[in-house]
């Protein structure tokens, strides 16, 4: 007897169960179908409209666009990055404008990358980069030139209690033609050599 009693209680729930499963299935699938034919309803209208044009905003350099500069020194093999804020010739000119710009007024100049944050522009200079010294003669005496920004010498130091007479020819000839030094520790061996 105790079994019968639970045996209705298991049918009506059995039936309650899939009665609930068969609905909430049925409910989910329309909803589903209609979220294809509305989806498929949309795709057919913009095919439809010939006036559909998708519009792209050219991207552009602005006051905030970090201009970043990477300098080749072909004698050298050196490549020096520098950052600076952006040239105000190249304010709200597009990747394209820039090229044509460049080609135009600076053909040693290319464009490298370009975005709205950062433009980076790879520039070739046939000299040594301002990382260099030159040991060479000034008025008879030693002298260390420092390199400026477009190759040039720059004086930096005259040793006057050291004239080059003093050494020897080879060495003279040297002088007079210019030692490349790479690195104040080099400067400073080499110097070494000259004065003590």
């Amino acid at each position: 007897m105790k079994k019968n009693k639970f045996l209705p209680v298991f049918i009506f729930s059995s039936i309650l169960f899939l009665t609930s499963f068969i609905l909430g299935y049925q409910i989910i699938g329309r909803k589903i179908e209609q979220s294809r034919i509305s989806q498929l309803d949309k795709e057919i209208d913009l095919e439809m409209d010939e006036d559909f044009e998708i519009l792209k905003e050219e991207i552009r350099i602005s006051p905030n666009t970090l201009m970043e500069e990477r300098i080749y020194y072909t004698t050298c093999d050196h490549v020096i990055t520098k950052s600076n804020p952006v040239n105000s010739d190249y304010i709200n000119m597009t990747r394209d404008e820039l090229t044509y710009f460049l080609e135009d007024n600076h053909p040693d100049r290319k464009l490298i990358s370009f975005s709205a944050n950062k433009i980076t522009i790879g520039i070739t200079k046939n000299h040594l980069c301002e990382n260099h010294y030159i040991i060479g003669e000034k008025n008879g005496k030693i002298a260390i030139f420092k390199i400026g920004e477009s190759g040039e010498k720059i004086l930096e130091t005259i040793f006057e209690d050291y004239p080059i007479s003093l050494l020897m020819e080879i060495d003279q000839e040297k002088l007079i033609e210019g030692i490349r030094v790479d690195s104040e520790e080099e400067l400073t061996e080499i110097l070494e050599n000259f004065i003590s």
